[in-house]
């Protein structure tokens, strides 16, 4: 039954009507993203963190190995006795035992991965990728790292991997 008030009629309720979006509701997204926002952060800034610091364990420095082309690989009968994958990458080597990790660009803060193999006594090594196939001789006894960088690789004589570190 209609109320009156002061002489006009006034709508009756709708006790059926329901509110949309309470208080409730509003605090409860506010503190979703406020939490879902810091743990991403956290999360980032741990694994940049990290990323940094493989960075630089693994930022090998030394002269450049002797690159050599097609032709002087066959005509020098240079073989690879061990070949691997790495993530798309195919390396191969002669002798000697490998440690490969992905590296983060930029030193750790970029957002592309570099592919680094470090080689304790790889004589010959080769690598394949999208970009060609890569062969360098690094001679005996001579470590070796391979980083891979947009499928181009580069090679130092130099290598802090050895068989008692790994």
């Amino acid at each position: 039954m209609p109320i009156k008030d002061q002489g006009t009629a006034a709508k009756p309720r709708d006790y059926g009507a329901v509110r949309r979006y309470g208080m409730a509701h509003v605090i409860g997204a506010v503190l979703v993203v406020t939490l879902g926002t810091g743990l991403f952060t956290w999360n980032y800034i741990r694994g940049r963190n990290a990323d940094i610091a493989t960075a630089k364990a693994w930022d090998i420095q030394g002269p450049p190995c002797p690159r050599l082309s097609a032709d002087q690989w066959a005509a020098g009968h240079f073989k690879t006795r061990s070949t691997f994958d790495y993530d798309g990458t195919t390396l191969g080597r002669w002798s000697g035992d490998a440690s490969c990790s992905d590296v983060h660009d930029k030193g750790g803060v970029g957002f592309s991965v570099d592919k680094i193999c470090q080689f304790t006594n790889p004589t010959v090594l080769t690598v394949s990728s999208p970009k060609g196939t890569f062969y360098f001789n690094t001679g005996v006894a001579q470590p070796a790292t391979v980083a891979v960088h947009r499928d181009q690789p580069k090679c130092v004589l130099a290598s802090k991997f050895t068989r008692a570190t790994e």
